[in-house]
């Protein structure tokens, strides 16, 4: 669908301040994160857990925690256990929420991408038709803007030759 040029739903841009801002908030993000920073082959072979496992690990520690009669071996640690389902929770709720900031990224680009190439494909056809009517001046603008269309193969016209 051609976008309406009549119409610029998003019509602004970030100061450079603001995008200041914003990078030192994604460094402060990020740097406050552990480092848990996998291979690739880590990636494929480590398990996430499911939401049931996950509640199942809470018993577990629910259990580790209120039986005193049963003496687990020291070396599971459930102190590590609790570490790693909190962890577990706020990565999950740290990454919900920059899930929804991703998705109103891809937004922004999305409909200034649309609004964006949609003008300029409007602009290039005013070029284009202003060309093959002669008027001074569009030739030159439509020579430079048709060799984005050029490599598609038959994409452009060419304006014809004047008599």
């Amino acid at each position: 669908m051609m976008s309406n040029v009549n119409q610029n739903l998003l019509n602004q841009a970030l100061s450079p301040e603001t995008i200041t801002s914003i990078m030192e908030s994604l460094t402060a993000v990020e740097s406050n994160l552990p480092d848990s920073t996998l291979t690739d082959e880590q990636r494929r072979t480590y398990n996430a857990i499911s939401v049931d496992n996950k509640v199942f690990a809470e018993h577990v520690l629910d259990e580790m925690n209120i039986n005193t009669t049963v003496t687990i071996p020291a070396f599971y640690n459930k102190e590590f256990l609790d570490n790693d389902l909190t962890l577990n929770t706020q990565a999950q709720s740290i990454r919900s929420r920059m899930l929804n900031i991703v998705q109103r990224l891809d937004d922004i680009i999305r409909l200034t991408g649309h609004e964006g190439y949609g003008m300029s494909t409007s602009v290039y056809g005013m070029f284009e038709m202003m060309a093959r009517s002669g008027v001074p001046g569009a030739q030159a603008s439509y020579d430079r803007l048709k060799e984005r269309y050029q490599s598609q193969g038959g994409g452009s016209r060419e304006p014809e030759p004047e008599p």
